[in-house]
């Protein structure tokens, strides 16, 4: 087995992606050299704020009118930075040194259901400044004593200390680093530290300033770099490629079961690498290690911007037509109409099995849509489309009617009866539509067809927010279909 494989990420200097490829390696435990090295890459990323060990704010005996209150409020919030206030000097005990919360495990305590305002209880594993690690059970009520919160001491070491980290699996703190894994799910977690205007709010946050820290963004970006890599090397080079490819499948799993997606650049460098290694790739062993990638992109973790749109135009604008392409076509058409449709469809999947996993679907969407082109024909139409059926055909030459039935073979009594198939370009264009229509006047169903060219004009609209023009230029391709002309 070869030493490493990875390419080390460079946030940690490879602790990390080392860390990673030891548990592949079934060597899970710690070193404390490795726990060094991030807490300095914590501490420059600027990660040490205030952390609360106590809170008691009781409820005041004697009411204020609300715009006394109000009026302190805005004045405390015309002075931040100046100085603390004094209700935050009163009521919140800090830890004597900064710290972040490594891993929050507090939840909704039901027993006393309505005695409290709010209980809660759990804990929490906090990481210090000094290298000082703590596992606490925290506790808090909001009640008619008031609001109060409290981190009792329970078990903690000091990375920096002389200790055997071997014991710690299986003591309270494995919750925080007990193997290689579990370090790296809590690091890849850590929220962004924020300015607190209210005791509640070391306890939960609010939802506008809740977000990943940028070191555990960073930490997941480069995850992927390091697996984007370990894929380029197994697509050109078949060299001890069982190893490498059972390591790919174990970080592949283990993203999955932390939720930590590819970034749309990840799929286009994906893209990028084949198209300038055709010749040295193996279609279908990179069409194989592609399907790896594309079960991890969800659709409803792609967040639209003109630049990600400029570069789907462009790498669909590269993508020849043909079966050795079908896969790459495939998943950047599921990209653009994620895009698209953000919003409207719903928990988008590719290759959706149907008939008891006999037969596949090229791409499904739900249909959630409440204003747009969906709703419009759901409606104003009575067509049942509770799933978006959509079939993708990377054909030089028109789709026919072998292709207009597979799709209407995908419809349902209970799933649906619309659906869209995608090619690269109509030359008989009359020819499809009379296809579509004859299908319809069946009562089979309803299908609209779209190329290349209404690809890119969709995601133009989208990018500059355009949604009632992706409704009209829908709306067009929808009256082709119903109308008699």
């Amino acid at each position: 087995m070869s030493d490493s494989y990875l390419k080390p990420d460079k946030l940690t200097k490879g602790v990390i992606s080392t860390i990673l490829e030891n548990n592949w390696k079934d060597i899970p435990h710690i070193n404390k050299s490795d726990l060094r090295e991030i807490h300095q890459v914590l501490i420059e990323h600027d990660l040490f704020g205030e952390v609360a060990e106590n809170i008691y704010v009781p409820i005041a005996e004697e009411k204020e009118e609300l715009s006394e209150k109000l009026l302190q409020g805005i004045q405390l919030h015309l002075d931040r930075g100046k100085e603390e206030p004094q209700n935050k000097l009163n009521h919140v005990s800090l830890f004597p040194q900064n710290g972040f919360i490594l891993k929050d495990g507090i939840h909704g305590a039901a027993f006393g259901r309505f005695q409290y305002v709010y209980r809660s209880k759990g804990i929490r594993i906090f990481w210090f400044e000094s290298g000082l690690i703590e596992h606490r059970p925290v506790y808090s009520t909001i009640d008619g004593h008031g609001f109060q919160y409290a981190a009792e001491e329970f078990d903690g070491c000091n990375i920096f200390d002389d200790i055997e980290l071997d014991d710690i699996e299986h003591s309270p703190l494995g919750e925080a680093f007990g193997n290689g894994k579990i370090l790296i799910s809590n690091l890849a977690r850590i929220k962004k530290d924020f300015v607190r205007d209210y005791p509640i709010e070391y306890l939960l946050y609010p939802p506008d300033v809740e977000e990943l820290s940028s070191f555990s963004v960073q930490l997941r970006e480069q995850i992927w770099d390091s697996i984007i890599e370990l894929i380029k090397e197994l697509a050109i080079n078949t060299k001890s490629e069982d190893e490498r490819a059972d390591l790919l499948k174990y970080l592949i799993d283990f993203m999955e079961e932390q939720n930590i997606q590819p970034n749309a650049y990840h799929i286009i460098t994906l893209f990028d690498f084949y198209k300038e290694n055709q010749s040295k790739i193996n279609q279908s062993d990179f069409a194989e290690l592609l399907s790896l990638v594309r079960k991890q992109s969800s659709p409803l973790d792609v967040t639209f911007n003109p630049i990600e749109a400029n570069l789907l135009i462009k790498h669909l604008e590269q993508i020849p037509s043909g079966t050795e392409n079908a896969g790459a076509y495939h998943d950047l058409i599921f990209s653009c109409l994620t895009q698209v449709f953000k919003g409207n469809l719903k928990r988008g999947q590719k290759e959706t099995p149907i008939n008891e996993g006999r037969k596949r679907i090229d791409i499904t969407f739900d249909n959630h849509d409440n204003t747009g082109f969906f709703a419009f024909i759901r409606d104003r139409y009575q067509i049942f489309c509770p799933k978006i059926f959509i079939e993708c055909k990377n054909y030089s030459s028109d789709p026919q009617n072998p292709e207009i039935d597979q799709l209407l073979g995908r419809f349902g009594q209970y799933s649906g009866k619309f659906g869209i198939l995608l090619c690269r370009h109509i030359t008989d264009y009359a020819k499809l539509l009379r296809r579509c229509k004859d299908a319809m006047h069946q009562s089979k169903g309803h299908i609209i067809f779209l190329e290349d060219a209404d690809i890119i004009n969709l995601l133009k609209l989208k990018e500059v927010s355009d949604e009632e023009g992706i409704l009209d230029y829908l709306s067009n391709k929808w009256d082709q279909l119903i109308l008699n002309n």
